[in-house]
């Protein structure tokens, strides 16, 4: 199937973004494109990004024996983690071929080759079989679903009975939030159509069928990277200026975009207007 022009934009965001990910967020080593999750035993920004994908798996109650479905698994760093730790199998779907194949040479140079695997596919409508998996992940890659309601309904299919679904990512604060210039021009920067609201996101999931649903408000947590983006928006707009004087080749203005998104994810979280959400629900 031909990708859209929204899953286009998204592909070419990720592919036009890599040396930035790489200079802000040490993608080489930390495989992560997410924020950090601090608490008290974390103490540095590797550790932060490692304690995100920990508390989501204490949250998911995932175990050695389960089949985990990352959903939209960038280049697999969360993957990778899950088979490392619990040595249990993960599948990561993407949008992106390139990132499949980052992802792919990254499991194999963690030796994680034999419980990883990854594939290009649109996580709202999978090719795989009914009750495929025990656990769906999805760690700050919903928020791409076309649609937010067809995302849950395919994740409830893809589950077996007993299996969970845990998200963690931006939600607004109301909906019609994603209308303010702060969310919308942080929005726009990175690519993303809109975001749900808690409550809606929770609605969802009750229509659907989940049950034992739990929503925390994590923006505590990840402010420390919200704040660590908002200082990068500094240094990227310096950098911007120096190529202008030095006559160098004019940023783009998708660039000039992406790092003014990180001003405004920042100011949009101070103003309350979104906020980080850590949700799972079990399919009964």
């Amino acid at each position: 199937m031909q990708p859209t022009e929204y899953h286009k934009k998204i592909i070419d965001y990720y592919r036009d973004t890599e040396n930035a990910y790489k200079d802000s967020w040490d993608l080489n080593n930390s495989l992560a494109i997410h924020y950090g999750y601090w608490d008290d035993q974390v103490r540095s920004f590797p550790e932060s990004l490692i304690r995100m994908n920990e508390v989501m798996m204490i949250d998911a109650g995932i175990k050695p024996t389960d089949w985990v479905l990352d959903a939209g698994c960038g280049v697999g760093g969360s993957s990778i983690f899950l088979a490392s730790m619990l040595g249990c199998k993960v599948t990561g779907i993407t949008l992106s071929e390139r990132q499949v194949e980052q992802a792919t040479a990254n499991a194999e140079t963690k030796n994680m080759g034999n419980l990883v695997d990854f594939k290009v596919m649109n996580y709202c409508a999978t090719s795989f079989p009914d009750a495929s998996f025990d656990v769906v992940w999805g760690c700050e890659s919903i928020c791409y679903a076309d649609d937010k309601k067809q995302f849950v309904k395919e994740a409830f299919r893809l589950l077996k009975p007993g299996g969970r679904l845990v998200i963690a990512d931006g939600f607004v604060a109301a909906f019609e939030n994603n209308d303010n210039p702060f969310i919308r021009k942080w929005l726009d920067g990175w690519q993303v159509n809109y975001l749900e609201t808690p409550d809606r996101f929770k609605d969802f999931m009750i229509e659907t069928g989940f049950e034992n649903l739990s929503y925390r408000n994590i923006s505590k947590q990840a402010s420390h990277s919200s704040r660590r983006l908002y200082r990068f928006y500094f240094m990227a707009s310096l950098y911007l200026l120096w190529k202008k004087v030095n006559f160098s080749k004019p940023a783009t203005e998708f660039q000039k975009k992406n790092i003014a998104a990180c001003k405004y994810q920042y100011k949009g979280m101070k103003k309350g207007l979104w906020q980080y959400g850590l949700i799972t629900g079990k399919k009964s």
